[in-house]
């Protein structure tokens, strides 16, 4: 088997993606007849149908499917290549596309994100940041920080650490409405709620932090502010318009500067641990690799310095990415 035209794979995963001969077209800047004379050749040299056509629907075929994944690893792999040769250098090179909530994007990852970029300036990042669950496949997405648990997938999921929510308040606002004694107490307060995942975050949950074995206490929780945004809910608590109930890891900076308050240090919020996730089955170029790595890294860190203030400086590990690449 040889392709007559190698061009003609990326035709192949815009049809893909987009589901569509006339949308592909527009991605790869292509007729639809070019993008269906593309397919064709890529079946003829394959003899096989690579896609179900009908009037509504493109749908890749079980032998589609196999050589979608591959064309996607070989694409991957030529791209780090070209890069590569660019920048004449062997080290890391070429575009990591990254999702990441709005929070945790704003006060944990973006800086780090940019001083991994400014320790190698062969890579682009490309950031994108909210709270909906992006597919990974269709919007090319190389690498996205999720909270677990993690629904059932074909994706691959690496831990990189375990935290747990957690409640605060601004000292103005526990000034004026007195510092709850109790998880249960929060029933008297105006909580800000926020949606996860989809699910409105109404009801919190606690654990008494030195007992393993205890009881979980769930809250069900109300306010006067209700938003489908963790950063809004977040912003809402530093002007002290209530409670928020959050992951730890966005509250280094707040906490370590007083802005906010943590609530109730006797129990622990529910778990959620951060996963780095990738597309299922697909090629892991190095520098993807290399920035999983110096994730894990910057998070053990924080781990082990204490989840409040290690996260006040942003000096995590960077030259650990370095190293991570050659294993």
């Amino acid at each position: 088997m040889k392709f007559d035209n190698l061009n003609d794979l990326p035709v192949l995963l815009a049809i893909a993606d987009t589901g569509g001969l006339t949308a592909a077209g527009r991605r790869c800047d292509l007729s639809t007849a070019a993008v269906s004379a593309a397919l064709k050749r890529l079946e003829k040299s394959l003899g096989v149908r690579l896609f179900e056509r009908t009037t509504r629907l493109v749908r890749p075929t079980a032998e589609g499917e196999v050589m979608i994944e591959h064309a996607r690893q070989a694409m991957a792999l030529l791209a780090q290549g070209q890069a590569q040769v660019r920048t004449g250098t062997l080290g890391l090179a070429g575009n990591i596309r990254i999702a990441v909530g709005t929070l945790l994007a704003q006060e944990m990852m973006a800086h780090w994100l940019a001083e991994f970029a400014a320790a190698y300036p062969g890579l682009t990042l490309d950031l994108l940041v909210g709270d909906e669950r992006s597919d990974l496949i269709r919007e090319g997405i190389d690498l996205a920080l999720r909270a677990g648990p993690l629904p059932d997938s074909s994706h691959t999921a690496r831990l990189l650490v375990s935290a747990h929510r957690m409640a605060c308040a601004s000292p103005q606002y526990l000034q004026r409405r007195g510092v709850p004694a109790s998880p249960q107490a929060l029933t008297e307060h105006d909580c800000l709620v926020h949606q996860s995942r989809g699910r409105l975050l109404d009801e919190w949950m606690f654990l008494p932090a030195h007992n393993s074995g205890g009881t979980p206490l769930p809250v069900k929780v109300r306010g006067p502010l209700t938003c489908h945004n963790a950063f809004i809910a977040y912003e809402w608590a530093l002007q002290g318009r209530g409670i928020i109930y959050v992951s730890e890891l966005a509250l280094g900076r707040s906490l370590a500067s007083g802005a906010l308050v943590r609530l109730f240090p006797d129990y622990l919020g529910a778990l959620t641990p951060l996963y780095a996730v990738l597309p299922g089955g697909r090629f892991e170029p190095a520098r993807v690799r290399a920035l999983m790595n110096g994730l894990a890294a910057a998070f053990e860190q924080w781990r082990v310095g204490g989840a409040a203030g290690a996260l006040g400086g942003y000096k995590y590990p960077i030259e650990n990415a370095s190293m991570a690449m050659h294993t």
